[in-house]
């Protein structure tokens, strides 16, 4: 396996560009996962370090080594497409191997390779069945074990889920995780999906209209976004962001947040020294649904649980978690609660606020205020 950089990559087509000055960096063994709304570059990316696109400036190296000007056939990287493009006139095995075969690898080598990576996708009962016989979930085993009989410096999955159902999307999720934490193999992972991305990736990098918007570990990514777009990308429920004006109280900062009962909540955040440049204007509040919740599911780990009463506008039971939706800052917000929260609609009731899970951004360039 290998260490990937990606430095002050642009990609255009004519006057169109589409990668604007991207810079990444995953280490050997990790699994970064380029994350986005259609459209934003993230499979351009994949295909540019493929070798499948040129770039119009920039460079990528494998382990400080430039392939920039490489054949995709020179690159030491295998591909996992989200078609799968398998042969639909060969069997599995055949699929498989096909690869070490036009390398002129030896049959026996050959073999104990479909062996080994039949076993590890658990696909050696399929070995001598045709595409068309074969399941969705069966048919993306066997587009990455033909990746992995190549045993590359580098993997490249674009959307390989894509075309799964739900639960078998989750299933193959787990898989991948699994493989990755058994083989160490460096791999580049694109989805739309941003749950994928938190469960698989070492490193995400999120991307909108072709520029990189962060990179960083799925915690700082989804804890510290740097931006309003990032907040709401990530998580599901997203962030609430919430107008909110800041206000001073002797030596303390606090924010005062609209409700729909016409009162004011006012929360303390006297810790953000940053706020103190923006006393009496209007900030975006951001707190995810987890940090907002019932008191007694409230994390009695820090001291910044905030109790205030809330008017309750609906309950949405999910299982495991129950949502409720009330209005903050002239918009609907959502809290997470215990399923078994014995709070109502229509009523109010008191939510427990995590405020040291609170961020905060300037409502004009939408960025992070730190």
């Amino acid at each position: 396996m290998a260490s990937l950089k990606i430095k002050n990559l642009y990609k255009s087509y004519g006057s169109a560009e589409i990668l604007k000055g991207i810079n990444l960096e995953i280490e050997d063994g990790g699994f970064l996962v380029l994350v986005g709304p259609s459209g934003c570059g993230k499979s351009t990316l994949l295909n540019t370090i493929a070798g499948l696109e040129n770039i119009t400036s920039g460079d990528i190296t494998i382990d400080d080594h430039s392939i920039t000007h490489l054949h995709p056939s020179k690159r030491d990287i295998a591909m996992v497409f989200q078609s799968y493009a398998l042969y639909p006139n060969m069997t599995v095995a055949q699929n498989i191997s096909f690869g070490m075969e036009i390398r002129g690898i030896d049959k026996a080598i050959r073999q104990k390779a479909i062996n080994e990576v039949s076993s590890m996708l658990q696909i050696g009962e399929l070995l001598n069945r045709k595409p068309s016989q074969l399941s969705g979930g069966q048919r993306q085993r066997v587009a990455m074990g033909r990746a992995l009989v190549r045993d590359p410096q580098v993997f490249l999955f674009d959307e390989p889920l894509s075309n799964l159902d739900a639960k078998l999307r989750v299933d193959m999720r787990t898989e991948i995780k699994r493989l990755h934490q058994r083989m160490g193999t460096t791999i580049i992972y694109v989805t739309h999906d941003q749950i994928e991305a938190l469960t698989l990736a070492t490193k995400i990098a999120v991307l909108k209209d072709g520029y990189l918007q962060q990179f960083g570990t799925p915690n700082e990514v989804y804890n510290n976004p740097k931006n309003m777009f990032v907040a709401t990308f990530m998580g599901s429920p997203s962030m609430n962001l919430l107008e909110a004006k800041v206000i001073k109280n002797s030596d303390d900062i606090n924010i005062e947040v609209a409700t729909n009962s016409n009162n004011k909540l006012i929360l303390p955040v006297s810790d953000i020294a940053a706020l103190q440049a923006y006393e009496n204007q209007k900030i975006i509040f951001g707190i995810r649904p987890e940090a907002i919740t019932d008191p007694e599911a409230a994390d009695r780990t820090t001291k910044k649980i905030v109790e205030r009463d809330c008017l309750i506008e609906v309950i949405e039971p999910a299982g495991s978690d129950t949502f409720a939706v009330i209005n903050l800052g002239g918009a609907e917000s959502i809290a997470r609660l215990r399923p078994d929260a014995n709070i109502n609609a229509g009523e109010i009731s008191k939510l427990a606020f995590n405020m040291s899970k609170a961020v905060f951004f300037n409502p004009q360039n939408e960025e992070r205020i730190r």
